[in-house]
């Protein structure tokens, strides 16, 4: 047998070899447990987590859509019926052009994220007590009884850490119920929730 002969001969036993349906399953079933096929699996389980918490965050409703809506909160053993701003007009907007804030009434400025703040009494007529809260609702700055800005350049209010909850209630509150950094608060109430017992 010739040299060709034999290359032809054992290409012909190759191209059996490829035409063999045993043979071809056992390849594809290779080719899909490969190593690209598998690095792309973890991409594929992220996508499908990412989906179900945005369903689920949907599902739940986005912070916007509790904007101007009103909650009971507990602070110190009193309800309070708390504003929510949550979003950037109502957050800039705040307590300006309002006459007055009754004595068991406030205003909780909700943000994405936690962060320094610094808030300013331009535009307000009274004056409030602003306590800046941690993303576990515990107390982390006060500033007590801030007076309206009676003219311009209107003095900032920061907090001396990261807040991502601003409480703004009338003046004097924080005192009375004994609330100073370091006090956790109870978060508002479900909507549609108005009575809760009093905490001991």
């Amino acid at each position: 047998m010739t040299g060709a002969h034999l290359i032809s001969a054992r290409g012909a036993r190759q191209g059996d070899r490829l035409r063999d349906p045993g043979l071809l399953r056992r390849y594809d079933a290779r080719m899909r447990t490969s190593p690209r096929s598998l690095a792309s699996r973890p991409l594929t389980t992220a996508l499908l987590l990412g989906a179900l918490l945005l369903v689920a965050w949907l599902a739940w409703g986005t912070p916007s859509s509790h904007d101007g809506a009103h909650r009971m909160m507990w602070l110190g053993g009193e309800r309070f019926r708390i504003e929510l701003a949550t979003t950037p007009p109502s957050r800039q907007r705040g307590l300006m052009h309002r006459p007055s804030l009754g004595s068991n009434q406030g205003m909780l400025f909700v943000y994405p994220d936690v962060a320094p703040r610094s808030f300013w009494m331009k535009n307000v007529s009274f004056a409030i007590d602003i306590l800046y809260l941690d993303v576990d609702w515990r107390l982390v700055h006060l500033h007590a009884a801030v007076p309206p800005c009676r003219s311009d350049p209107c003095p900032g209010y920061p907090s001396q850490k990261a807040a991502r909850y601003v409480l703004e209630l009338p003046a004097g509150t924080a005192s009375r119920l004994s609330l100073e950094p370091g006090t956790r608060l109870d978060p508002p109430l479900p909507a549609g929730v108005t009575k809760k017992k009093a905490p001991e």
